[in-house]
């Protein structure tokens, strides 16, 4: 340990450096107290001082007084040197701050044992420091990350927006997921999820700016906060997160995985906002449009400026809300009744076979939507889509039986089935956007060599994906015109042998956590263990 002496007389200090030197003290020497202040004053001075009561320029009572005001930690201990013995000036040299006193002459064996009680209480501050250090950064820390945690983010995030409101910059928050992070654990164990937790949080430590605030917000969901950035700035660095994501390879050794994310923005002046929590709402809900909209995608919420007050805007605002729930209950209606009017037209043409296919169908699109927490609506939608498909290839199964007998039964199949036809078809029910896109290319393989423009991997809706796989099971489990029945174990095989290339391997797997968990179908573990690896040497290609 190091110390300080400040002794004016040359003789006694240089005995006193010697003695201290052979103690063990690395011995920082000054000649008056002018010279000592200066070194204290300093980031590495001595938390051990030696002060002779009498010196030139400054005594030793004097740099006592101004250290104590200081308040510096860790713990300076003070002994004073000195030839007064009398009571009421040791009781002054206490009352400046002093830890001890050591009259000259002193003895050796004297001042080694005072010193070695102040060394003690030095290195006892130190540890109770550290302990107090480790207590707060654990207060405001993620324990896996090492992030800034939740809890601490409501105080970041309030003094952030505050230094917008007075300084009148921006402020930029990112909320980010991981994707289908569920899996991830459900695969390979939590052991392993967690350590792509870690290495994702110092990707996202280590590519932030200075600035920047990276917080753990929950679980798999993080936040970036950007200081003095705006809409822009906060998209480009939201975009490299994506992709950066996109092609990292997160292994222990004995797994290997990918993991995409999906990014909601939110900015105080792109948004006019008034308080910190409509930050993190809007962000929120741009994550859950960005998950909605088949995840590994960055996107900003979107709001529309009026010019009319804020009264009256909450006003209208109420007014639209009601508006809106009103009109999409009609809608809702329509729906349903289109498709029963579509159910109705070909209750007579599919016959038994067509409605068990069709409730198959949409039984597995509920159960995985529900695995993958989907909002109900969008599972709906999903089952809308499956109903127009079947509906729409049992009246064009008879249109082409009727009217093209040249046809060979194989071209026949193919135009039934062919995505354009049916997507040209739902164009007549001009309100079903979103089932249109799930069968305008739910013939895209996952590896990009379906039809029909080649989609690949996440470029594919995520509907497409769940209900194209469904379709694959039911039919596999029912038999094909141009195939025979599989059980449900060489369905299994067969699911997991086109994994990464036709079908979505994540969601081959969470079918095949749903076998499991929900005694689905007989299958034995052996076969879905290694069916479970098929799957994880796909997603290591």
């Amino acid at each position: 340990m190091r110390i300080l002496i400040a002794e004016d007389e040359n003789i006694s200090r240089l005995r006193l450096e010697n003695l201290l030197e052979q103690i063990g003290f690395e011995v920082v020497s000054c000649k008056d107290g002018l010279e000592a202040w200066n070194i204290i004053q300093s980031e590495d001075s001595p938390n051990l001082l030696i002060l002779d009561w009498m010196m030139p320029g400054m005594d030793g009572i004097e740099i006592c007084r101004k250290v104590r005001e200081q308040a510096r930690e860790p713990y300076v201990f003070v002994m004073l040197l000195t030839s007064k013995d009398n009571r009421d000036d040791l009781i002054e040299g206490m009352e400046a701050g002093a830890d001890d006193y050591i009259t000259k002459p002193f003895n050796h064996n004297e001042l080694r044992v005072r010193l070695k009680a102040g060394k003690r209480i030095v290195e006892l501050n130190e540890e109770l420091l550290s302990v107090r250090d480790n207590l707060e950064k654990q207060a405001i820390h993620d324990k896996l990350t090492g992030l800034f945690n939740r809890h601490y983010m409501v105080d970041i995030l309030d003094k952030e927006f505050s230094r917008v409101m007075r300084y009148q910059n921006d402020l930029s928050c990112l909320l980010i997921d991981l994707d289908y992070f569920k899996e991830v654990n459900d695969t390979f164990g939590h052991n392993f999820g967690d350590l792509v937790l870690r290495e994702f949080s110092s990707c996202l430590e280590q590519d932030e700016r200075k600035t920047d605030i990276a917080i753990r917000y929950g679980g798999e969901e993080f936040m970036l906060l950007l200081p003095n950035t705006g809409v822009a700035g906060a998209k480009k660095v939201a975009e490299k997160i994506r992709t950066t994501c996109e092609k990292k390879r997160y292994s222990d050794g004995k797994h290997s995985t990918t993991v995409t994310v999906s990014i909601g923005i939110a900015s105080v002046k792109h948004h006019r906002l008034h308080e910190s929590k409509e930050l993190l709402g809007l962000a929120d809900k741009a994550l859950y449009r960005s998950k909605a909209e088949g995840r590994n995608r960055v996107t900003v919420y979107m709001k529309q400026s009026s010019g009319i007050s804020d009264g009256n805007r909450i006003r209208e605002n109420k007014k639209l809300e009601y508006l809106k729930e009103n009109l999409s209950l009609i809608l809702e209606k329509t729906k349903k009744s289109s498709i029963e009017s579509l159910e109705l037209l070909t209750r007579d043409i599919g016959g038994d076979e067509h409605k068990q296919h069709n409730h198959d169908v949409k039984r597995y699109i509920m159960l995985i939507g529900e695995r993958l927490s989907l909002p109900p609506a969008f599972i709906e939608t999903f089952k809308r889509a499956a109903n127009f498909h079947d509906n729409f290839k049992v009246l064009m199964k008879k249109t082409f039986n009727a009217k093209d007998k040249l046809l060979h039964k194989e071209e026949r199949t193919e135009l039934e089935d062919h995505p354009y036809m049916l997507s040209e078809l739902i164009e007549l029910f001009d309100f079903f956007a979103n089932e249109k896109s799930i069968l305008q290319y739910h013939h895209e393989n996952f590896d990009g060599t379906g039809y029909p423009d080649g989609l690949k991997d996440c470029e594919i809706p995520l509907g497409a994906r769940i209900f194209a796989m469904a379709d694959a099971i039911v039919a596999m489990l029912s038999g094909r015109r141009y195939k025979n029945k599989l059980s449900p174990e060489e369905m299994v095989v067969e699911l997991a042998d086109k994994a990464g290339s036709q079908f979505d391997p994540m969601l081959v797997s969470l079918f095949f956590n749903i076998i499991e968990t929900q005694n689905l179908f007989s299958v034995s573990e052996d076969v879905l263990e290694k069916a479970h690896e098929k799957i994880r040497e796909a997603r290591l290609k």
